[in-house]
């Protein structure tokens, strides 16, 4: 009994979707007939043929029909068939009023979740961040992924610093007995004098070192500045970002 509840559901679901869906294309097949190039009647000359044509068709249909009643069965059939196949479910079929309800819902479910906040990203490491790093860990040369290993963070952002830091990096660097991809010991930044460039781990804002060294250098960004704290000195040193 459910098997034949839910094939009559189908059909009557595909029934509801034929006679809308065929309004639709038959009133846009009319409205493609007017002309914009021209101006009253004529304009609307090709409107009122295609929506004849539709009349005439519907006419004919209904002659021949009662004319030979048996072509009910045939048309019977293609309209059974024609309502299974429009009545599959909007997951499968895509149906276009499902999918345009889906929106709808999804919008009253994130109204009562609440608005939504955006993700924000880090910025960049600067060029002196980056000079620190390398520098720390060049040997001589420096490999992409020790660089982001180093700075804890992934290696799409620390190549994008690089390129916008004005850094050369590419293919063939040799670090530590291993060719890979890098910077070479001769595109590294120049140390600024103040002492940032002492070795030891680069902490870059928002993240916590696992270094318990209180000798290492640590970089603070902030708005519009970088702040330098440095054990071998008393002052805390400031550079615009």
């Amino acid at each position: 009994m459910s098997r034949l509840r839910t094939a009559a559901d189908r059909l009557a679901r595909g029934a509801s979707r034929i006679g809308p869906a065929l309004a639709r294309r038959a009133v846009a097949w009319v409205r493609r007939g007017h002309r914009d190039d021209l101006t009253g009647l004529a304009a609307h000359l090709g409107t009122i043929a295609r929506a004849a044509l539709i009349a005439l068709g519907l006419y004919l249909l209904a002659r021949i029909v009662r004319g030979s009643p048996a072509l009910m069965w045939a048309l019977a059939g293609v309209g059974l068939a024609a309502a299974w196949r429009a009545g599959r479910p909007a997951a499968v079929k895509g149906d276009k009023e499902e999918v345009e309800e889906a929106p709808v819902e999804g919008a009253e479910a994130a109204a009562e979740e609440g608005p939504e906040v955006a993700p924000v990203e880090t910025p960049l490491p600067t060029r002196e961040e980056l000079a620190v790093a390398l520098h720390a860990v060049a040997d001589p040369n420096v490999h992409t992924a020790a660089l982001a290993a180093h700075m804890k963070l992934p290696a799409e952002r620390v190549r994008a610093a690089l390129k916008a830091a004005g850094i050369p990096a590419g293919g063939g660097v040799r670090m530590g007995g291993v060719t890979s991809t890098g910077v070479k010991a001769a595109h590294f930044p120049p140390l600024s004098p103040s002492g940032e460039g002492a070795p030891g781990p680069v902490v870059v804002a928002g993240q916590a070192s696992n270094n318990s060294n209180n000798n290492a250098v640590r970089v603070k960004r902030g708005e519009g500045t970088v702040t330098i704290y440095d054990p071998s000195d008393s002052h805390r040193h400031h550079r615009v970002a």
